[in-house]
């Protein structure tokens, strides 16, 4: 196996750091696109080289130079600044332009393929400006000319996972968790961090062009995945079903409490649209049934936070 240089996006970032100890691990050498410090406790060891973004006209290509492969999941979850945030913000649409920029300046730089981080059905919503946007960056990355791999995760588990070690912890505390009551069933296709890692080193070292949707092999009613987690922490959680915008409502005092965006309108219309779902095979092998079983005893001891973004 041939040792490339890679670029990623965001090395010291949640699934970022399993990206690049991935690829690490295989020999590759690897630099991080961040406008985040490096932490003090660097878990590379000083192994991976910090490159600010520069949206300048030039500016990326020329520290994109020698680059082989750009493995990019360049985005935000927020389209507008999350409760408990302060200073600039990024909405959707400009990181879709910025993604494009990106695209652009690999190519002028000489980038020989494209590892894309997408999400799990694109631009299915045109109302809802995540799934919209990333359609659109895939378009680009179609139109690039430049050999690429497209990766779709629905939602990613595993040590610090946000999804759900909140959820747990909310069914440790609560009686009621509440969901849309349309439709009847929506379902969750997770993926635990370390495959995707695996799934993307993979698509790295490919030389195929593909669109591939990143998902472990649970299928998950999102009703079942409370009730299970409720059995095996030991509560009796129950799903309550609203309609949509009375099950916004309640998140939204939620979010004010916690001084934290739980789950937005946006988030909760995609989850209730199954756009969290997919029908393709898995290309992970990590149960997320099993690991809330094994790590029962410490999910959800505290609610986790977004980390501080700097765009």
């Amino acid at each position: 196996m041939t040792a490339l240089t890679v670029a990623i996006t965001g090395a010291w970032s949640y699934s970022g750091m399993h990206v690049a100890h991935r690829l690490l691990d295989r020999g590759d050498t690897v630099l991080s696109l961040t406008n985040q410090p490096v932490p003090a406790q660097d878990p590379f060891n000083g192994k991976v080289k910090a490159v600010p973004f520069d949206f300048t006209p030039g500016r990326l290509a020329e520290r994109l130079a020698g680059v082989d492969v750009l493995a990019c999941a360049y985005w935000t979850r927020h389209n507008r600044p999350p409760i408990g945030h302060s200073g600039p913000w990024m909405s959707h649409a400009q990181a879709t332009e910025r993604s494009k920029i990106i695209i652009r300046e690999a190519k002028a730089a000489g980038v020989k393929r494209l590892v894309w981080t997408s999400i799990a059905n694109p631009g299915l919503d045109p109302d809802l400006p995540y799934y919209d946007g990333k359609a659109k960056v895939e378009e680009a990355v179609r139109g690039s000319g430049l050999p690429y791999a497209i990766l779709r995760p629905a939602c990613f588990f595993g040590p610090g996972g946000i999804l759900v070690e909140n959820v747990v912890w909310a069914v440790r505390r609560l009686p009621i968790f509440p969901l849309p009551s349309s439709p009847a069933s929506f379902y969750v296709r997770p993926i635990h961090v370390a495959d995707y890692a695996e799934t993307v080193a993979q698509a790295v070292h490919s030389q195929r062009v593909f669109v591939k949707d990143a998902t472990g092999p649970d299928r998950v009613d999102f009703a079942d995945l409370i009730g299970f987690t409720s059995k095996v922490i030991g509560t009796r959680t129950r799903v309550i079903y609203l309609p949509l915008r009375a099950c916004q409502a309640l998140y939204a005092i939620a979010s004010r409490l916690m001084g934290e965006t739980i789950l937005t309108l946006d988030e909760l219309k995609g989850l209730s649209r199954n756009r969290l779902d997919s029908l393709e095979d898995p290309t992970g092998t990590v149960s997320l049934f099993d690991y809330i079983r094994t790590n029962a005893t410490d999910l959800g001891k505290k609610f986790l936070r977004e980390p501080v973004r700097r765009s």
